[in-house]
């Protein structure tokens, strides 16, 4: 199924929940004849997430217009895997100063990278990266993505120029010198028509709810 892509830019994602898992899809089946539990994995592993955002009154609009454009399950949204417990935020006086450029049509999103060192292909267990330029030493745990493509990186050796980074989930070959998004992004798509919509009471402040699975069929 072709889709059309919604981008969401980071100044918009104000989540107040990161969930972000990998799906492996297993599935169980019939028990074996002593007993013991027996899992069939037969799909390809995707990420999923279910993220809960938190809108002010002056964003509610802007939101609304980008669930709009989704047009439910047909389009794919390109999301920002963000993860302040292991990478760098964004303090709050920087995010006004970033919504005001954004209402001005000024927004330059920040896109920090690390460079891919050596070639690295498909389905491989490591990554050896130059984080010399990084804001700080890339964290176990932290997700990263090529070509939105996200990956999860579960081990690291070395330092500055030639940092291996052990990760799970390498679908797509990484050129030499490729830039590598410290701020993983991916296609999902919605599982409802009505996921994301903004509701909101007397406060003006809406809560509204995403619950995404990988778009892999691209």
């Amino acid at each position: 199924m072709e889709r059309h892509i919604v981008d969401v830019p980071r100044v918009l994602c104000r989540g107040t929940l990161c969930n972000w898992r990998i799906d492996w899809r297993g599935q169980s089946a019939s028990p074996a004849t002593n007993g013991a539990e027996q899992v069939v994995y037969n799909r390809f592993p995707r990420f999923v997430g279910q993220p809960e955002m938190v809108l002010p009154p002056e964003m509610i609009g802007e939101w609304r217009a980008l669930i709009g454009r989704l047009r439910g399950r047909s389009g794919a949204l390109r999301m920002r895997m963000l993860d302040r417990a292991v990478q760098p935020g964004i303090g709050a006086a920087a995010w006004q100063s970033m919504w005001r450029a954004y209402r001005a049509g000024l927004y330059v999103e920040p896109r920090p990278v690390i460079r891919c060192v050596t070639a690295a292909s498909a389905g491989d267990g490591s990554i050896e990266v130059d984080e010399t330029g990084a804001p700080d030493p890339v964290r176990v745990g932290s997700f990263l993505s090529y070509q939105d493509w996200p990956f999860l990186v579960v081990g690291r050796s070395g330092v500055g120029a030639s940092v291996v980074l052990t990760v799970e989930m390498l679908r797509v070959d990484v050129p030499a010198d490729a830039d590598i998004d410290l701020v993983a992004r991916g296609l999902f798509a919605v599982q409802a028509d009505d996921s994301g919509w903004p509701e909101y009471g007397l406060d003006q402040v809406a809560r509204p709810q995403l619950d995404l699975v990988e778009w892999i069929t691209r």
